[in-house]
């Protein structure tokens, strides 16, 4: 009698994009991203979001719909660094306006002061998002490390069983060494031990399927700092540097002023490139991956076609979506049946008409068989889908479609967005140096007429004595 199936009643649970959005409970960037218009810059028209299940080689239409708005706003980012170049180069002077009079200082500084702010609430926003991808991130690492313990268990379970089969070969062929009836009974000995090694060898090959997409994830781990950090320190150097050399004290030491802001000019620049091949780059990751999560079961199963083996997709397909039958449950049933057989065929030696000797080695034999069974009851029981499948849920839905697509979303559209609150910073920062300058041009000519009107007064006095 087989044992019984852990997975008999189970399914897995459905996937809600965004029921446990880290981000915003109103906006869903996963159904907002897949629902873009996608268009390829091949063909220049309209392509469908639908994840591709042919990887080798990936769709070349589709990824041009992926890439269509990343370039859009790479585009966007040289037009707006090409502006911001030849503003502060080659119109840092602006002739023609008088200085005779000085305008009002905080009407100058309103406007700036307007667009710092906007500058730093959307630059604080990509940190909320960095820190949601940090947390899928961490999160991922740490289920991808539980489903490996889960497959290096199995594995080490697989290989004690195979180790006890070699013990029960022993006693069988001691068994059957004091009666000839028991050797017609050795290939289902040879059943088991196949299948188990058989399983053993699919769970020592998966994790390896596991360690390779957990590296990935490490390895952006680390490039998402630095893709956010780096932009948003040389943003708010630009802030710090633009504020401190339009404040008034700074304003009595004109040309410190003057100074500080060509500076954070120069750094504008600089951090308008960066956000936005930044925000690009995020904005691929987001579209890509947020046609992943509309149905992320199926589109891992779509995964393992294009990077593992036939086995691992097997597995994978198997424990994502608990459809069809368990390949390495399959295996340990057939073992278990095996070993069924194997006791079987022993106890009717000593029976009429056979009437084997029933010696110290066949009840070592029979009960190392049990001792057996029930650790295979136990591998079919851990190599269930029952048992398997939430881990792979917590990756996929908790870590991932939760956490780190939202937060790559979130990454881009603020990065986006300070990209195009900086170029009217660095403009108007701009006009405000230049201002500066006027006064300080007038201040000079003021005093110049001063003193021409000091030493006429002289000169008269001088003559009138």
């Amino acid at each position: 009698m087989s044992p019984p199936n852990p997975d008999d009643g189970f399914a897995p649970a459905p996937y809600i994009p965004c029921k446990d959005n880290e981000i915003s409970d109103q906006y869903c960037p996963i159904t907002e991203l897949n629902a873009l218009p996608r268009y390829s810059w091949l063909t220049f028209s309209k392509v469908d979001s639908d994840f591709p299940t042919e990887f080798d080689p990936l769709p070349q239409e589709y990824m041009a719909g992926v890439g269509f708005y990343p370039s859009l706003i790479v585009v966007m980012a040289v037009i707006f660094g090409l502006i911001t170049f030849f503003y502060s180069c080659c119109c840092a002077k602006c002739n023609g306006r008088g200085a005779k009079e000085k305008v009002d200082k905080v009407t100058k500084r309103g406007p700036l002061v307007v667009l710092l702010i906007f500058l730093c609430l959307f630059a604080g926003s990509s940190i909320v998002g960095g820190m949601s991808v940090q947390e899928g991130l961490s999160l991922a690492v740490g289920y991808f490390d539980e489903l490996v313990d889960e497959f290096d268990e199995l594995a080490s379970s697989g290989s004690e069983l195979n180790s006890a089969a070699q013990d029960i070969q022993q006693q069988f062929d001691e068994y059957a060494s004091s009666c000839q009836a028991a050797s017609s009974f050795a290939d289902e000995i040879s059943e088991y031990t196949s299948k188990i090694t058989e399983f053993t060898a699919d769970a020592d090959t998966f994790p390896e399927l596991l360690d390779g997409a957990n590296e990935s994830f490490q390895e952006y781990s680390i490039y998402a700092p630095i893709a956010l950090g780096l932009p948003l320190i040389l943003v708010f150097m630009n802030v710090f540097l633009t504020t401190f050399g339009c404040s008034t004290s700074c304003r009595k030491a004109m040309c410190t002023c003057r100074c500080l802001i060509y500076i954070s000019n120069f750094l504008g620049i600089f951090s308008i490139t960066l956000l936005g091949f930044f925000a690009a780059w995020e904005m691929g990751f987001g579209v890509f991956f947020s046609d992943f999560c509309i149905n992320p079961n199926t589109n891992m199963v779509n995964m393992a076609e294009a990077f593992g083996t036939a086995s691992q997709v097997n597995i994978t397909e198997y424990f994502v979506l608990c459809d069809g039958p368990n390949p390495m449950g399959g295996l340990l049933v057939d073992a278990d049946n095996a070993l069924v057989a194997f006791k079987d065929g022993l106890e009717s030696t000593v029976a009429a008409p056979i009437n084997c000797a029933q010696t110290d080695a066949y009840d070592e034999l029979i009960s190392a068989i049990d001792v057996s069974r029930s650790a295979v009851d136990d591998l079919i029981l851990g190599a269930s889908c029952k048992n398997l499948n939430p881990h792979l849920q917590d990756l996929t839905y908790n870590s991932f479609c939760e956490r780190f697509v939202p937060g790559v979303a979130a990454m881009s559209f603020s990065m986006l967005l300070t990209m195009v609150f900086l170029l009217p910073v660095v403009i108007v920062s701009r006009h405000f140096a230049e201002r500066v300058v006027e006064e300080e041009n007038g201040d000079q000519m003021e005093l110049v007429g001063v003193g021409e009107r000091h030493s006429e007064g002289r000169s008269n006095f001088a003559q009138a004595y």
